[in-house]
């Protein structure tokens, strides 16, 4: 919301990031489009720290304003400490908060395109550096009317999983926590609900 997608933004120390990285080098010069596109199909977590660094008031106003945005939500169980989902003290969510988010980041085309990419090239500005991305959701092109979202992992949180899928106009998310089998489980649920449940327009 702060960034417009052109913007060229410099990579300070989102080398430091730590787990999965789209593997930005320091002074790399990024348009913020291109830092999505890693953030959201590489699960790059530099991306997400170059993005916080170069936000007014660093790093801790940017996560300052993501617990903002979570009240603004209403994710009433949710608490942000780091900009990347890593492990630490008092940082924490629940599958409910994951879903409503969801639900929310999906009415931004934007976002909507990006997570329903399988595979993207970007560069730094000047062309001399790439970065291959590539989704991690295994359900893309193989789930009928899988749109997205995301995956994520960490030791205690286990496998975790949410999508969106939309099948004759009627969506549907699903979010997964400490799964052993993440996309089994997703692809599951997803067709159990269609297959057991009707959707009404109450409208109608």
């Amino acid at each position: 919301q702060h960034y417009s997608l052109d913007d060229v933004i410099v990579v300070k120390r989102a080398d430091e990031a730590i787990g999965q990285t789209m593997k930005l080098i320091p002074g790399e010069k990024m348009k913020v489009l291109d830092l999505l596109y890693g953030l959201l199909l590489e699960s790059g977590n530099d991306a997400a720290f170059a993005l916080a660094e170069n936000f007014p008031g660093g790093y801790a106003a940017f996560v300052d304003e993501m617990n903002r945005l979570a009240r603004t939500y209403h994710l009433t169980n949710t608490q942000y400490r780091n900009v990347s989902g890593v492990e630490q003290a008092g940082h924490y969510t629940s599958v409910r908060d994951l879903a409503r988010l969801a639900a929310v980041a999906m009415q931004n085309p934007v976002f909507a395109q990006i997570v329903s990419t399988r595979s993207y090239v970007v560069t730094d500005v000047d062309g001399k550096v790439v970065h291959a991305l590539t989704n991690k959701n295994e359900l893309l092109g193989k789930v009928p009317g899988m749109r997205g979202v995301k995956t994520g992992w960490t030791e205690n949180a286990g496998e975790s999983l949410v999508t969106d899928t939309l099948r004759d106009g009627n969506e549907l998310i699903v979010a997964i926590l400490r799964s052993a089998d993440r996309f089994g489980d997703t692809s599951a649920i997803i067709e159990w609900a269609y297959r057991a449940h009707t959707w009404i327009n109450p409208e109608n």
